[in-house]
């Protein structure tokens, strides 16, 4: 799968969310489908996450948060983001692998 296809097409037809805070907050209010986080996201969040959310799934892509916010169009780096909806993307079906 292009992840960086995919980013964009759930950007652009879905509702995702970028940040370590709009993440967390997106998760404790439910609505969280997947969380992405980047190759290089700090693991103490990666397990504050896992720890108070088991119910979502969280999938860490190869890509630094640098390149995972290019890969998003945006021009800044992006160590997490939360998919509330994928649009006409693929992103859910990106296996749980933490």
């Amino acid at each position: 799968m292009d992840i960086a296809r995919q980013l964009k097409q759930g950007i652009n037809t879905g509702s995702i969310v970028f940040g370590q805070r709009q993440t967390y907050s997106h998760c404790a209010k439910g609505l969280a489908k997947m969380v992405l986080v980047a190759a290089n996201c700090p693991e103490e969040y990666v397990n504050k996450i896992r720890t108070s959310h088991p119910q979502v799934p969280i999938h860490q892509v190869k890509l630094v948060n640098r390149q995972l916010g290019d890969a998003c169009g945006m021009a800044f780096p992006i160590s997490s983001l939360c998919i509330l909806d994928p649009g006409q993307s693929d992103l859910l079906q990106l296996e749980n692998n933490l």
